[in-house]
């Protein structure tokens, strides 16, 4: 399978059972969870992010130490991680959760020496959006995947707009936003703006539409969980899974439903 570059945040995780106390400390961040599911995939891949020198920093080093892909890094001046609180049905309240924004200025040495390694890159929206448009500048047309993180970080894909993209993957909450600031109402026009061959939207408990500049492709409920699972990086996983079909030539909608539930399954609490 061809290689696959990822280019975003990797932050310490961790998870606690609010009825239990009971935590859990792993790898977290957008580029770390989406290299972890296409590792799962079968992709062959690498991530890229920034570490900084403090404790979590360290912290964040040390997990990704374990992780079974290669991994890039560059300075950055401070990390946070973060804590999940889970409820019994294994909905996360964030009580502090904090991403930092990785800038040009942090990766672009290595950035502009990885990229051209790479067949596919794919980028998280806690990129500044000089290093986003950087990177779609310098990814080769119809190569990259930008996966949105936050609401108020999502307009950001609009800086890299110029460039052709394999696609863009959003919430509910990101695409509204889109559809204001591009004044469109259905997602075949906002993957049209946004320059991407398909746009991909995930909707929480009510699945995910798969959309293209030509209509929309597939509608899915959303994958069943196991009990006692929680639901983080699912998103993610849903990145995963359209870009490794990508990447393998097939169907997009025949592999994004077998990776959420790839990480729903790790994600399982007892």
């Amino acid at each position: 399978m061809p290689p696959t570059l990822i280019i975003g945040n990797a932050i310490p995780e961790t998870v606690r059972r609010a009825e239990t106390g009971a935590t859990t400390l792993r790898i977290g961040g957008v580029g770390a969870i989406t290299a972890q599911e296409l590792h799962r995939c079968g992709l062959d891949v690498a991530l890229l992010t920034t570490i900084s020198h403090d404790t979590p920093g360290q912290t964040a080093q040390n997990l990704l130490r374990q992780q079974p892909f290669a991994v890039h890094t560059a300075s950055a001046a401070g990390t946070v991680g973060y804590t999940d609180v889970l409820t019994t049905g294994g909905e996360p309240q964030e009580l502090e959760s904090v991403y930092p924004t990785i800038s040009w200025d942090e990766i672009s040495a290595a950035a502009i020496a990885l990229i051209p390694q790479y067949d596919w890159v794919a980028a998280d929206c806690n990129l500044d959006a000089v290093a986003l448009r950087e990177i779609a500048r310098r990814t080769p047309p119809g190569r990259l995947v930008i996966n949105g993180t936050a609401p108020d970080r999502c307009d950001r894909i609009l800086s890299a707009a110029d460039y052709p993209k394999a696609a863009v993957t959003l919430n509910r909450s990101e695409a509204a936003i889109l559809y204001n600031l591009t004044q469109t109402a259905n997602p075949d026009e906002l993957a049209r703006q946004i320059n991407a061959q398909y746009l991909l939207i995930t909707h929480d408990a009510d699945g995910w539409q798969l959309a293209s500049p030509n209509g929309v492709i597939a509608r899915h409920p959303a994958v069943p969980a196991p009990p006692d699972t929680d639901f983080i990086g699912a998103g993610d996983a849903a990145t995963a899974g359209l870009l490794y079909a990508l990447a393998a030539g097939q169907p997009p909608a025949d592999h994004i439903d077998p990776a959420i539930a790839r990480r729903l399954q790790h994600n399982r609490l007892s």
